[in-house]
């Protein structure tokens, strides 16, 4: 057990597949701090904002199962008003719902990571949380192998990046991290709707959709979230 994951702060809110596993229990023999458990999302967000983790971990159900635990729906509200809250958490989906489109919904949304349920044991969510803690995004396997499918206009790394501003890098950096464009602009101390316009040259170069696809585009890359994220 590695002696720092004692100093990682992580809450949980717990659906029958966490309580099954016995997440909570599972995450403090691998050394992390589970500050608090809860299965209501209101006194999550409440958590988060009274006793802040680095990182939250939603147990999400798919629509079909809703009745079992939190919806997906509810998730995707939930990491919604967090993102509107600007709350300073990392957030982590686990789910067993493959549908593409919810998946980069949790992203676009403000989630930091998704794992699929399946196979998944406590030390890989604890693997997870320490991964979204140094500052990485966690996108599922199918969600890479389909952007893998539709790749950037440019064919290689070099010519990618050739394409952009010094400018742009770094909005790229912190597009890659999770970053909204409001904190972008408070890191690199530049205009809301200066950065809007280096995301939108961003969109263009590397033939990204959305904010979620940019991000992906980024890791395939090799472009790292800046250290002060």
């Amino acid at each position: 057990m590695a002696t720092n994951q004692a100093e990682v702060r992580v809450g949980l809110l717990e659906g029958p597949w966490a309580v099954y596993q016995g997440l909570a229990d599972g995450l403090r023999g691998e050394g992390l701090q589970v500050l608090w458990v809860t299965r209501d999302v209101r006194t999550l967000l409440d958590g988060i904002g009274t006793d802040p983790p680095q990182v939250a971990i939603l147990d999400v159900e798919p629509e079909g199962d809703a009745h079992l635990g939190c919806p997906a729906t509810e998730g995707l509200n939930l990491l919604r008003e967090a993102r509107k809250r600007r709350l300073e958490v990392r957030m982590l989906v686990l789910s067993s719902a493959h549908a593409q489109d919810f998946i980069s919904q949790c992203f676009d949304e403000g989630a930091s990571g998704y794992l699929f349920r399946q196979t998944l044991t406590t030390n890989a969510v604890c693997t997870a949380v320490n991964a979204l803690v140094r500052g990485e995004k966690l996108f599922p396997v199918q969600l890479l192998r389909n952007d893998f499918e539709h790749p950037p206009v440019a064919t290689s790394t070099a010519s990618v990046l050739l394409t952009l501003t010094q400018r742009e890098r770094e909005v790229l950096q912190y597009v890659a991290g999770g970053a909204d464009n409001l904190k972008i602009a408070a890191h690199l101390q530049i205009a809301e709707r200066t950065v809007k316009s280096h995301v939108t040259q961003l969109y263009r170069k590397l033939g990204a959709e959305n904010r979620t696809q940019l991000a992906l585009r980024a890791c395939h890359l090799g472009v790292r979230p800046p250290p002060d994220l």
